[in-house]
């Protein structure tokens, strides 16, 4: 009696074990497959995404770029196929860079600001013209991986130093023209005095 129940606990242990092992490789497979974009054109598959993840504000990154077709890698795509960054209004043509690993391309990026960025692939592969955007994952500030407390934000300080400068600037303004108006009433008065003196 003694035995089998130590047989099912240890069935048990083994099922439970085996099943939360598959849960981290599910949840890890799926965080991989939302952090990068997957697009198909025709008989291609687009695949674009960041290679260092999650991709940090003001960090050195790639954009990168898998191309397949019928689950085969694509090569020599960068040949017939240009890139575009785009980001609130702004865009920035970036070369695709062949790798080592077939069908995988990159495009070095030094993200500056957080959010999301628009790639657009857009030209030729074989037989088939290519125009499509794709949204990779978002960029992020670096204070969402600092800890135990984050360090200052360089673009706000910037930021905060540039507005100080231009209020420092407008109360200049406003010191000298304030000056200017004390000066001639100084002279009008003076002019006033010598008027009634003379009279």
């Amino acid at each position: 009696m003694t035995t089998q129940l130590s047989r099912r606990v240890r069935m048990f242990l083994l099922v439970g074990a085996a099943v939360f092992l598959a849960g981290i490789g599910l949840t890890r497979s799926i965080q991989t497959a939302l952090a990068h974009t997957r697009v198909e054109v025709g008989p291609y598959a687009i695949v674009v995404g960041w290679l260092q993840e999650p991709p940090i504000v003001a960090e050195r990154n790639a954009l990168t770029i898998e191309i397949s077709e019928d689950e085969q890698p694509v090569t020599g795509a960068e040949a017939t196929l240009d890139a575009e960054v785009l980001y609130a209004g702004r865009t920035w043509r970036v070369n695709l860079n062949p790798t080592e690993t077939p069908g995988l391309y990159t495009a070095t990026l030094f993200p500056t600001v957080r959010g999301l960025y628009t790639v657009r692939l857009f030209g030729t592969l074989p037989n088939t013209d290519v125009d499509v955007q794709v949204d990779p994952e978002e960029v992020l500030p670096a204070s969402n991986l600092h800890f135990p407390q984050p360090l200052p934000d360089t673009i706000a300080l910037q930021e905060q130093v540039d507005q100080l400068q231009a209020e420092l600037q407008t109360a200049r303004t406003l010191a000298y023209i304030g000056s200017g108006v004390g000066l001639l009433g100084v002279l009008l008065g003076v002019a006033g005095l010598l008027r009634r003196g003379s009279g």
